[in-house]
């Protein structure tokens, strides 16, 4: 099939088809089915994200391209994720590469990091790799004789790509793995694969697998992950090679689908609070407010359902703790990110005894003897509670995600089994911040903060505990209520105190606040986005001051 290129006007998508043909053979079969020509992006930008029906192919690697698809005629009514890759290679041709690749296998040490693995394998076939000028009959070659293998010029993008695939990356999840806009994963069982995109939300894969493909993709990536996956063990959660999070429901028997996997994407850097504040998912005036708080060494935990965004929300905060402080965290899978050279990264051991496993409860005993100026807990849902509240309680302030969607049900799960945290103690928690994944005024899912709230404390005569909603989000108009001067009840008891003022002094607090948030709009405006250099100006800020901090950001 030969696609007429003439009919394309974008240079750079001229350019991606001469230089990719099963791109121009996918783009041909697209538009004689009556589809309209896609947009060719290189880079996805937000006015991509505005628009309403998204028709675009953007490129992931050199070689492998991404069709966000509205006409795919699903009657779910989901747009369409499909991959476009290079064709798979004659199955002789993978037999007999397979073949010489076992042959050399035994003298290689293949390294445990993911790039360096692909490169190794990159390179041997580099070299393994002999270029015809012309078809080849490969069931007329006794490859156990040869120390090469010859590949027709046209056949070797396509070998490369699938035997890496393959042999160094994780099968048919690598062009998912290696896309940055997606947030999610997920096979459901046999059928169609999902997932999440940053920009676009739900989408359908084309992708439909059987129960014993999905068995059989799942139990040979366990090999990566160094987790054995089984029938008797069938829950897993680990870490892929690249960073991501998978969590495994294995086999027919406990999933009536078949095996299903869901996998949670993590950026290599984290997203800052520069980026979430144009997002609307908190403003500036929010952001200032925890700044004062963080920087204060306040307690806090970060509320919402799944995806809501809560871990990414915790990594942006950890801007505006000093730089100097010493911070212990805590998870069952590693997910956390923190920009401070004094962080101790630990991580929960499941092996099944109860003798060589290592708990969040044990995690969370010992970071009380390490003297962190702060400790982070990856998610808090069970008796660690009560370590995690005598730790504030001590002096060590917390910071962790909890699930809960409202302050009453935060209230009812710390006071109840199996947290059991009395009600007098609950005061040692500063700051409720509690967020969601809600439909936006375009009708498109957006996460939002829809309340920050202070924990005041016990009240015996009504046996509740009280607290304060400093900040509440409007769905209405969808912006954040906040009653200014005289809203905090810890700017008083807390902050004031720490700082050695006085109750007068409360209104420099609220003129602080401003400014902070003026700084933050600031840093926005300057596109001070990277998560490292927002902690590097924070910093910066905290040494020369406020005001001059400012009037540096103003003659950028």
């Amino acid at each position: 099939m030969v696609f007429d290129i003439s009919l394309v006007k974008d240079k750079k998508f001229v350019e991606a088809l001469k230089k990719s043909p099963h791109l121009a053979n996918y783009l041909e079969t697209y538009i004689t089915r009556g589809n309209p020509i896609p947009i060719y992006t290189e880079k996805l930008e937000g006015e991509h994200k505005k628009l309403k029906e998204p028709n675009l192919i953007y490129p992931i690697s050199e070689t492998t391209y991404i069709h966000i698809n509205p006409h795919s005629n699903s009657a779910d009514g989901y747009v369409e994720y499909a991959v476009i890759e290079p064709d798979e290679p004659d199955r002789t041709l993978m037999d007999n590469a397979d073949k010489l690749f076992a042959l050399h296998a035994g003298t290689m040490n293949p390294p445990t990091e993911l790039t360096e693995r692909f490169n190794m394998i990159d390179q041997y076939l580099d070299k393994t790799i002999l270029i015809a000028n012309s078809p080849i009959d490969y069931s007329k070659v006794n490859i156990m004789k040869l120390k090469n293998l010859s590949v027709y010029e046209k056949d070797v993008t396509n070998l490369k790509y699938h035997f890496l695939r393959k042999r160094a990356g994780m099968g048919l999840f690598d062009p998912f793995l290696t896309d940055p806009h997606l947030e999610d994963i997920s096979v459901v069982g046999a059928g169609n694969m999902y997932v999440i995109h940053k920009m676009f939300g739900a989408l359908k894969c084309p992708v439909f697998l059987s129960v014993e493909e999905i068995d059989d993709l799942i139990i040979s990536m366990s090999e990566q992950f160094g987790k054995t996956v089984s029938h008797a063990k069938p829950v897993i959660d680990a870490t892929l090679p690249e960073g991501s999070r998978i969590n495994i429901v294995f086999g027919k028997d406990v999933s009536r689908k078949g095996t299903n996997a869901t996998i949670r994407r993590f950026a290599s850097t984290p997203l800052s609070i520069t980026q979430i504040i144009p997002s609307k998912a908190l403003n500036s005036i929010e952001a200032a407010y925890l700044w004062i708080m963080m920087a204060e060494g306040m307690s806090v935990f970060i509320n919402g359902e799944t995806a809501s965004g809560k871990t990414t929300t915790m990594m942006a905060l950890t801007a505006f703790i000093p730089s100097n402080w010493k911070i212990v965290s805590i998870e069952d899978t590693p997910e956390l990110t923190l920009p401070h050279s004094n962080w101790i990264s630990e991580v929960t051991r499941d092996t099944g005894n109860q003798n060589s496993s290592v708990t969040m409860f044990d995690l969370l005993k010992a970071a009380l003897r390490q003297r962190p100026n702060y400790i982070f807990v990856g998610e808090i849902r069970g008796a660690e509670a009560n370590i995690a509240f005598q730790a504030m309680q001590t002096g060590h302030p917390v910071v962790s995600t909890f699930h809960a969607a409202n302050m009453t049900a935060l209230l009812q799960r710390i006071v109840n089994p199996p947290m059991n945290i009395p009600k007098t103690n609950v005061e040692n928690l500063n700051i409720a911040l509690f967020q969601a994944a809600v439909t936006g005024p375009d009708g498109k899912r957006v996460r939002r903060v829809l309340s920050i709230n202070e924990i005041i404390g016990y009240n015996p005569e009504g046996n509740n505990v009280m607290f304060i909603p400093v900040f509440d989000w409007d769905p209405g108009t969808d912006q954040v209520k906040f009653r200014g001067k005289g809203s905090s009840a810890l700017f008083i008891s807390k902050v004031l105190e720490k700082r050695g003022m006085s109750r007068k002094d409360e209104a420099l607090l609220y003129e602080e606040l401003a400014l902070r948030a003026k700084i933050l709009d600031k840093m926005v405006e300057k596109k001070i986005f990277n998560f490292y250099d927002v902690y590097d100006s924070i910093s910066r800020c905290r040494e020369i001051g406020l005001d001059a901090f400012m009037k540096e950001l103003s003659m950028l």
